[in-house]
């Protein structure tokens, strides 16, 4: 069994290390991180998968020399006592050196047989193991001491960029999200809403917007408190979240008031939108709220561009005239010229 010549140089490996923590681009710090171990490990592939705990599950987001067979799958369940799900557990720095007859490489998460050298190194920040490095070789071999060390600089360097740039992805999810619906917050909606008119505009697109108020919500409060308001309005935020289509963008606008963008719809489809898909959503949610409250309902205003307003703050207004002649006639209208849309649920 051979044992190659140390490639790794101290120095450099610190220098790419801490050139990538101060990235906020994760898969390209990465990417950098994979080249330098492969580099310094003189191995031909090499991968980094990232672990999600709530689905218990390893995706790669760096790869190199892999062939197109692997990488089709990019992620995959970490089963019980299998080797990603030692790794993981162990924290620890594993070299797998023999031949494929090994039982380790029967294991459906380890890579092909043509791997006959596996070096798997977790990555690991304030004893939280983010995802593992790979490096492999389809010949028979140990890696050199020092070549072992450069691994952990450079994994445990990456889990750093890991951990910086998932925080700064929190810290700017929070800077646009309403924390107690989730959904985005009215100063980051006002900004999709001019993007929107920009697109549509410049590629001759329709688009329709929708507002969502809570009927009767101040005397809901009145009757059963801020907390059972809150709850309501983080119900109606789950149900909008979870109903709506994938292109779709959904905001708090004012306090009970939700608005939702919906891309590349016309005014007839955005209310089979509503009609079909997020309506029973909305009334599941508000009807699963504590048993002995007295049933709440919302109304809908829907206005499209260009018909209904060519600027954001007509189109709105559309809406809100729209969800207006809804409370009052509590059901289900078109009206005006260019008839907007309005609906009680």
């Amino acid at each position: 069994m051979a044992v190659l010549k140390s490639h790794s140089n101290p120095q450099d490996i610190l220098g790419t290390a801490r050139a990538v923590v101060s990235h906020l681009d994760l898969d390209r710090s990465l990417s950098v991180i994979l080249r330098k171990a492969m580099e310094v490990s003189g191995t031909t592939a090499g991968s980094i998968a990232l672990y999600h705990p709530t689905t218990n599950t390893l995706r790669i987001h760096a790869h190199k020399g892999l062939p197109p067979s692997f990488i089709s799958n990019r992620e995959w369940f970490v089963r019980p006592d299998s080797l990603m799900d030692r790794l993981l557990r162990s924290r620890n720095l594993t070299i797998i050196t023999d031949t494929p007859h090994r039982s380790f490489f029967a294991d459906p998460d380890s890579l092909e047989p043509r791997v006959k050298a596996l070096a798997c190194v977790p990555l690991v920040h304030q004893k939280e193991t983010l995802g593992i490095l790979f490096v492999d070789d389809g010949t028979v071999r140990m890696l050199a001491a020092k070549d072992l060390e450069a691994l952990e600089i450079l994994a445990s360097f990456a889990a750093i960029a890991i951990s910086h740039a998932w925080m700064h992805r929190e810290v700017a999810h929070r800077a646009v999200t309403d924390g107690l619906t989730g959904l985005f917050n009215r100063r980051y909606f006002e900004e999709l809403l001019n993007r929107e008119f920009q697109r549509a505009a410049r590629h001759g697109r329709d688009f329709s917007l929708a507002l969502v108020d809570v009927n009767d919500f101040k005397l809901y409060n009145d009757r059963y408190g801020h907390q059972a308001g809150d709850e309501a309005l983080a119900a109606l935020g789950t149900a909008l979240r979870t109903s709506l289509r994938s292109s779709d963008l959904a905001a708090r606008y004012g306090g009970d008031e939700m608005v939702i963008i919906l891309p590349e719809t016309r005014l007839e489809k955005a209310y089979q939108v509503f009609a079909k898909r997020v309506k029973n959503a909305i009334g599941e949610a508000l009807r699963s709220l504590s048993s002995d409250r007295s049933a709440i309902g919302v109304t809908v205003g829907i206005a499209s561009y260009p018909q209904d307003g060519t600027a954001p703050h007509d189109l709105v207004l559309a809406a809100d005239n729209a969800l207006l002649e809804a409370k009052k006639h509590k059901d289900i209208r078109m009206i005006g010229c260019s008839r907007p849309i309005a609906a009680s649920i």
